[in-house]
C-alpha cells in the first residue's frame, strides 16, 4: 500500500493501516443541523406569518396590487385568501424579487441613479472600430 510519510515522500507500506472509530463523546446534533431543524419547525418562516405580522400596510398594498386584488383585499388576513389568491400572492412576490434583482444586478438601485436620470451619450469613437 502506498502512503505519504512525514517528509511528504511516497513510501510503500506492507502492513494495512488500522482503522478505529473516533468517539466524540456526544450524540448531540451538529450546530448546523440544529439550525436547519429550527428553520423548518419555526412558525415565523411561513407566508402566513410574514404577510400578517411582518409586512406593513404599504407593503401589503403593493403585494395586493401586483396580484391584481382590490383595495379591500389589503385588509384581509392571509388565511382569508383562497388557495388561488395565495398562489397569486406567491407569484407576485417572485415577480417583485425578479424586478429588484434586475435593478440590483446592474447596480442601478441607489436613489442617486433614479434622480440623476439617464446617462449622457458617451462617445464611442474608436471603441470597437
Amino acid at each position: 500500500m502506498l502512503a505519504i510519510n512525514d517528509s511528504n515522500q511516497v513510501v510503500l507500506r506492507k502492513e494495512k493501516p488500522s482503522l478505529t472509530v473516533v468517539d466524540l463523546g456526544t450524540d448531540a446534533l451538529p450546530k448546523g443541523l440544529v439550525t436547519i431543524k429550527l428553520l423548518f419547525g419555526n412558525k415565523r418562516y411561513t407566508p402566513h406569518f410574514i404577510y400578517d405580522s411582518v409586512l406593513n400596510t404599504q407593503q401589503r398594498a403593493v403585494l395586493c396590487y401586483a396580484s391584481g386584488f382590490s383595495r379591500s383585499d389589503t385588509t384581509k388576513a392571509f388565511d382569508d385568501f383562497s388557495d388561488e389568491q395565495k398562489l397569486r400572492l406567491q407569484k407576485s412576490v417572485l415577480m417583485l424579487d425578479n424586478i429588484y434583482k434586475a435593478f440590483n444586478k446592474v447596480n442601478a438601485i441607489s436613489p442617486a441613479k433614479f434622480i440623476a436620470g439617464a446617462m449622457t451619450d458617451v462617445s464611442t469613437k474608436g471603441a470597437l472600430s
